[in-house]
């Protein structure tokens, strides 16, 4: 999940990034920007079934072309982000004042708080083969539990301080990004498996542990097996919805690209332009743009089989496209 620039956008970033940790601005809040808007996304079920959460703590299980949605559980905090235990019917939130929360999905309410040293975090990894959670907070500190060891914090080599983990494969090796590289630990036997020096921050890594990085503008597409930033490619124009028209105004301007994403074949990015796009993972060439046309896209999460992909956004909105 990222937050940016634009109306509210810009107020959130400007206090997050370049505020003092203290406990009187935690206790404040940020619902200035919007309660209601989403903040995190992640399936439930194979496909068209999700969670959401939003900056007034509260999560909602949303089922495509169904009009309304159900609340799970409303807590007195705001939630960054999400995460799914499908074993245990568990999800995992990121909060402003609770340090990340565990919600019993069937009774309604949280039943475990793991602290984050008086700070926050807005970013939540999971895998479920493992058991793995992971976050890092905006003093530079990461945590990674084992959920099935009653939350066990584990201990990562000095080499990953102050590095993000961002991304957990089934065979336990853990990607963290910072300081110009990406680094590899595999925790059950804790060896570090590799270190790129490749800039960007790290938003998706695929079967063949290639990486997708992003970087304000642009995103980049590295093969591990090349050793080589394939391309390079930034969102060619800013799509302007004109509602009284029904058209679409491309305007020649690129803007940050927000969040990403790669299935088999193709790369899928949220711009702060509204709009989704989706590329060719081996070329680089622009497939297709989607507008979004009113909010700006806050996350989005691919369903199982890859044939569908969740997105939401700042205005509260939710859209399921098929892929």
């Amino acid at each position: 999940m990222n937050l940016y620039r634009i109306t509210g956008i810009v107020f959130l970033l400007i206090i997050v990034w370049g505020c003092k940790q203290e406990i009187s601005i935690k206790k404040s809040g940020f619902t200035a920007i919007n309660s209601l808007s989403y903040t995190g996304v992640v399936y439930q079920t194979k496909r068209d079934t999700v969670f959401t959460s939003t900056f007034d703590g509260k999560i909602y299980q949303i089922i495509n072309g169904e009009s309304q949605r159900k609340q799970i559980v409303a807590i007195n905090d705001e939630i960054y982000d999400i995460a799914f235990n499908a074993r245990e019917n568990h999800i995992y939130a990121a909060t402003l004042n609770s340090g990340i929360v565990i919600i019993d999905i069937k009774k309604g309410y949280v039943i475990k708080e793991l602290p984050l040293k008086e700070t926050w975090a807005k970013e939540l990894v999971y895998n479920l083969h493992t058991g793995i959670l992971c976050t890092y907070d905006f003093k530079g500190n990461h945590y990674i539990w084992d959920t099935r060891e009653n939350f066990k914090l584990l201990s990562t080599p000095e080499e990953l301080k102050k590095l993000r983990p961002k991304f957990i494969n089934d065979n336990g090796a853990i990607y963290f990004d910072g300081k110009g590289a990406v680094v590899v630990w595999n925790y059950k036997n804790n060896t570090i498996l590799d270190s790129s020096k490749i800039g960007g921050e790290l938003m998706d890594v695929d079967e063949n542990r290639n990486y997708m990085l992003l970087s304000g503008k642009e995103f980049s597409y590295y093969n591990k097996k090349m050793d080589s930033l394939l391309f390079k490619q930034k969102h060619p124009n800013w799509p302007i919805y004109v509602a009284d028209k029904d058209t679409t105004v491309n305007v020649p301007l690129s803007l940050e690209i927000i969040s990403g994403l790669m299935t088999t074949n193709n790369i899928f990015t949220l711009g702060l332009d509204k709009s989704f796009r989706k590329w060719d993972k081996h070329s680089g060439e622009l497939l297709k743009t989607y507008t979004l046309y009113q909010n700006t896209p806050t996350a989005m999460d691919l369903a199982e089989d890859e044939s569908q992909l969740v997105i939401v956004d700042l205005g509260g909105a939710i859209k399921f496209q098929e892929l």
